[in-house]
């Protein structure tokens, strides 16, 4: 699965300090701190490319950046405030994302903030904060996980820099480089508060549908970036369709009028299947398998909708026309009403 968005919400330290007693004030003040660390460290990309000191592969990918910013623009993102600047960050990533569901359910923990809107999960700079909220969560009788983040957004919010996480070591650089970048604009061109099931289906589907319309447009059909990107993609859909029928199989126990222990033990057995199948190393749980629903549930829905508007700035015009009238709740998964506005919307327009 790809290391999906972090939400960094710094922008809460700075418009909710104050208004939100509820919130752990070291997570505010880590937030703001880390924002404007970043901000502060962060070089003209431009700068870095001319930096002898830059490594080779780390120029000849910052160099790619104007063209896929450019490219994403012709597509009907906004990309003008983001991305100029370049920062060095660990290996592991910008922030680590902290995220909670109840042992028998995938009832996601959230967290709400003045004006940024809810969230289902928190993201922390700090690796120590961010384990530590986790095993707090985790004594309170949650499924809580904490993982890296490679990719970072403050969702428009900020302009937000290249981070060196994005760079990847792999063959498929390149595609995973645009793929962020053309991810990340999404959410700074439509974001809705308060959906973020919305927000990060619609940032992971025009994500891989740019992607590989900017590999041929960049490199031709046939070329090896698009042919590692194609093979990480077909890769990682096994993995995911295995993840989301343990998803599937666990919901409907969840909803099963067996007793609390008996389920209890089923999920263990449901997980034990999916860790061998998959040769995870890390045992998954209720918090990780809402996030991968978070990003992958959606995608046929999103495609459909494609489909009606015909193109992607197509698309994303309509989905910048919803708002919090078109959801029925907060953190709403359902996303079949929203999805058939969008067709709607399209269909009226053609």
């Amino acid at each position: 699965m790809r290391p999906p968005v972090a939400l960094a919400l710094a922008l809460a330290a700075v418009t909710a300090a104050g208004q939100a007693g509820c919130l752990m004030p070291r997570y505010l003040a880590q937030a703001a701190h880390g924002q404007l660390d970043l901000m502060a460290r962060a070089r003209p990309i431009a700068e870095v490319i001319a930096d002898p000191e830059t490594p080779l592969r780390t120029r000849l990918l910052l160099a790619e950046i104007d063209g896929i910013k450019a490219f994403a623009a012709r597509m009907g993102l906004d990309t003008s405030r983001n991305y100029t600047r370049y920062v060095e960050v660990p290996a592991s990533g910008t922030v680590w994302f902290v995220g909670a569901a109840p042992p028998l359910s995938f009832e996601a923990r959230s967290w709400c903030f003045p004006i940024a809107g809810c969230f289902t999960g928190l993201g922390w700079f700090d690796e120590e904060e961010a384990v530590r909220h986790r095993d707090q969560l985790r004594r309170a009788g949650w499924d809580a996980m904490a993982r890296p983040a490679g990719a970072y957004s403050t969702g428009g919010w900020f302009p937000d820099p290249v981070v060196s996480s994005m760079l990847s070591p792999g063959d498929d650089a390149h595609a995973a480089l645009a793929n962020v970048l053309i991810h990340e604009s999404v959410h700074a061109t439509v974001l809705i508060p308060d959906q973020m099931y919305f927000n990060e289906g619609l940032a992971e589907y025009v994500g891989d549908a740019l992607t590989d319309v900017w590999l041929v447009e960049r490199f031709g059909a046939a070329a090896p970036e698009r042919a590692a990107w194609t093979a990480a993609q077909a890769r990682r859909a096994q993995r995911v369709e295995r993840s989301l029928a343990a998803y599937q199989e666990l919901d409907r126990l969840y909803r099963s009028s067996q007793p609390d222990a008996a389920k209890l033990a089923a999920k263990a057995r449901i997980l034990d299947r999916l860790v061998d199948d998959l040769g995870l190393w890390e045992r998954p749980n209720n918090a990780s398998l809402v996030e991968l629903r978070l990003y992958q549930a959606h995608a046929g829905g999103f495609a459909r909708a494609h489909a009606a508007c015909g193109d992607v700035r197509a698309l994303l015009a309509a989905a910048g026309r919803l708002g919090k009238r078109d959801f029925t709740e907060r953190l709403q998964e359902d996303l079949t009403a929203p999805l058939r506005r969008i067709e709607q919307i399209c269909r009226q327009k053609n």
